[in-house]
């Protein structure tokens, strides 16, 4: 399964660049990456400018974020989503976010994952895979049933419901026996993966979502092995307020990207995709990645070097917002 993954670029990262999407897929070629990842821009952007882009420079589409909800609309006949990834030759969807209400119960997330497993099924059929990002709050402790009730019952259920898991999870990290290189049962993400199968689902791991919230993120790319083509490779580091994080220039936050890089090789990954989600520049944050990854896939040996410290600090300062 072990193969050495190939560098992409999320186009989130660069949405300020200025230019049109093309030109902007030029700029990435030139700086290195391989292939790229679609945003929002995707769905306005000029298709056969974009389709051209990528025959001229050789750059792969590795997938699409497209909102779950702009996917069910698209299978029942409604934009041009399809059409779209057709004319570039993307056959990934990725579905970017979901509300933490779809997390929060063992019964929420077998809902969701029927739901998930009936637009993979219709997927088949047109050639196109499905895959979930993970976020920080699919980590979060689940509630029991009853608890989860009561918070939809209440006059601010998600608000309070968001800050309860959020408080489960800030204890759970206190805890002594806590360990961050274990990925509980009772997390969403865990129970996603048991309730779907690979034909259903594969996993796009954010590794500065996992460290946010407070666990190693080799252990969630290990979890899913064999399900995770894509990895996201995004550094946070951690506020000062209530435990929360935010995104971090790579090698200023606490994701071990070493250990990323050999879990996602182990893993057999095919893409490392460098985001960040609130660069200062947009074609700086650019190089900044492509220097990234050009470490981290320049030794097949060992992941590269470290840039960061050790998600073991990412557990000590508590979990993410």
């Amino acid at each position: 399964m072990e193969r050495t993954p190939r560098p992409a670029i999320q186009l989130y990262s660069v949405r300020d660049a200025s230019g049109s999407l093309p030109e902007v897929i030029r700029r990435v070629a030139e700086a290195g990456f391989e292939g790229v990842e679609f945003a929002d821009r995707f769905l306005e952007a000029d298709v056969e400018a974009v389709a051209e882009a990528l025959s001229e420079t050789g750059v792969v589409p590795v997938a699409a974020h497209v909102d779950l909800s702009t996917v069910e609309a698209a299978l029942d006949g409604n934009g041009d989503l399809f059409e779209r990834l057709d004319d570039v030759g993307c056959d990934r969807v990725v579905v970017p976010h979901v509300p933490a209400r779809h997390f929060r119960t063992r019964w929420a997330v077998r809902s969701f994952s029927y739901r998930i497993a009936d637009v993979a099924h219709e997927l088949d059929a047109r050639d196109v895979d499905l895959g979930y990002h993970t976020i920080r709050h699919d980590l979060h402790p689940m509630v029991p049933r009853a608890i989860g009730t009561l918070f939809e019952k209440t006059p601010l259920p998600h608000a309070v419901a968001d800050l309860g898991t959020r408080g489960l999870a800030r204890l759970r990290g206190a805890d002594p026996r806590f360990d961050a290189s274990e990925i509980p049962s009772d997390s969403g993400y865990w129970n996603l993966i048991a309730r779907t199968t690979p034909d259903d689902l594969f996993f796009e791991v954010d590794v500065g979502e996992v460290a946010a919230a407070g666990f190693d993120p080799a252990a969630a790319i290990e979890l899913a092995s064999g399900r995770v083509p894509l990895v996201h490779v995004r550094d946070v580091a951690p506020t000062g307020r209530f435990g929360s994080f935010e995104s971090a220039d790579p090698g200023r936050g606490v994701v071990d990207f070493a250990s990323v890089a050999r879990a996602a090789r182990e893993s057999g990954t095919e893409w490392l995709v460098y985001e960040h989600d609130d660069p200062t520049d947009a074609y700086e944050a650019m190089r900044d990645g492509a220097e990234l990854l050009a470490d981290l896939l320049g030794d097949g040996s060992d992941g590269g070097s470290s840039k960061g410290e050790s998600t073991d600090d990412a557990a000590a300062v508590g979990s993410a917002d």
